[in-house]
């Protein structure tokens, strides 16, 4: 009894790590990702609270607290282990399919070679309560580590890497910034644990690591959340709420010495497109307008959004226009498609505000209109030659 108190306060810890897990359990559902990711995130979370409630049962036995022989000891230990092993499982599947929309061939062999690992890892946690290779419980009921722990690590290891890198690879081919900052998120996963478990063997009887486990998996599920609550589902761009956010954010701090640009875009005959062609062709037109709306604004090192509808918005510091930049952009994104899309143009309008003074619905509606004399002017071209 003599370290009861310790172990008290590891317990304590660890059941708020269990209650949070349960919020972030009925929390995730289909909205922050498709039925298949939030599987395995909530199987994840499930044996993450597996491993709490055997690491807080170890606890209970360790400071004397319940009646705790050999056998309960090898029991709550193996079933820690495995948990590690399928909350990494599951980290690593929901992470692979959260970056693999359609689950493609090419990472399907990595798949089977995670849940082969995990399998293995399993089959030895469990048969080393007999072999004692992983673990082994001494003759003052104490758990040891075995000679072979370190296979176990390697697993673990292998598992977070193998998704981690491959997860870090694809953020570095891929241009969106908030799809690069979510895709780096899984070597938080490899970091911080392996940063507590550190920390954990220098200060014995904390519980760093299940903090340090805990916290990757809340902040994955809190940036994922955010992502899908401030993105455009058919374009990625930032949707029209979080445009509003950024926009009153901005016009507070504008002033003649910080002024910005609103810029509205309109792609040009839409509905015709729509009309002529089916909503497939549309909504292929308007993820091409927004892949070469966010070039153009990566450049300009602006922010964009799909105000709604065919219309995109455009903020910026700078004071360039981005009428041909951005026709030029879509023309030469449409050039790879070969015939597969229709002619791509689009009309632009756009507002300096230099003042708080104005609102913001003032200043959309002054880019809108200078949007609606393009529009025109493009309408009265376009009937002038069909007239010759």
């Amino acid at each position: 009894m003599k370290d009861s108190a310790l172990y008290i306060s590891y317990i304590i810890t660890e059941i708020f790590c269990i209650l949070f897990s349960i919020g972030i359990i009925m929390k995730a559902n289909k909205n922050v990702g498709t039925d298949l990711q939030m599987r395995h995130f909530k199987g994840m979370s499930l044996f993450f609270i597996l491993y709490l409630m055997s690491d807080c049962f170890w606890a209970l036995g360790q400071g004397g607290l319940i009646p705790f022989d050999a056998l309960m000891n090898k029991v709550t230990s193996a079933c820690g282990l495995v948990a590690i092993t399928l909350l990494t499982l599951g980290w690593c599947m929901f992470v692979l399919y959260r970056i693999d929309q359609n689950n493609m061939k090419s990472i399907r062999c990595l798949k089977r070679l995670h849940y082969v690992v995990a399998a293995v890892d399993c089959v030895l946690t469990v048969s080393s309560c007999v072999t004692n290779f992983y673990f082994y419980i001494d003759k003052d009921n104490v758990y040891q580590l075995g000679k072979g722990y370190t296979v176990h690590l390697i697993f673990i290891f292998i598992q977070l890497f193998g998704s981690g890198i491959y997860s870090f690879m694809q953020s570095i081919l891929n241009k969106q910034v908030k799809i690069r900052k979510e895709y780096r998120l899984p070597l938080l996963f490899i970091i911080i644990p392996s940063a507590a478990a550190v920390l954990e063997g220098i200060l014995p009887l904390t519980p760093i690591v299940p903090l340090g486990t805990f916290l990757p998996i809340l902040l994955a599920f809190l940036e994922i959340q955010n992502s899908e609550i401030y993105s455009d589902a058919l374009t990625g761009l930032n949707n029209r709420r979080r445009m509003e956010i950024f926009l009153q954010d901005m016009m507070h701090d504008a002033s003649e010495e910080k002024p910005f640009r609103l810029h509205m875009i309109d792609v040009n005959d839409f509905k015709q497109v729509n009309d002529k062609f089916g909503h497939i062709v549309g909504d292929k037109t308007l993820q091409l307008v927004a892949d070469a709306l966010r070039n153009v604004s990566e450049r300009m090192h602006g922010f964009c959004a799909r105000y709604g509808g065919d219309e995109f918005v455009l903020i910026s510091v700078s004071d360039q226009p981005i009428q041909e930049p951005l026709q030029k952009e879509v023309n030469e994104l449409r050039a790879r498609c070969a015939d597969l899309l229709p002619m791509i143009t689009v009309s632009t309008g756009s507002a300096k505000c230099t003042s708080g003074a104005i609102t913001a619905s003032q200043l959309i509606a002054l880019a809108d209109e200078q949007l609606y004399i393009q529009k025109e002017a493009y309408h009265g071209k376009k009937n002038n030659e069909l007239d010759k």
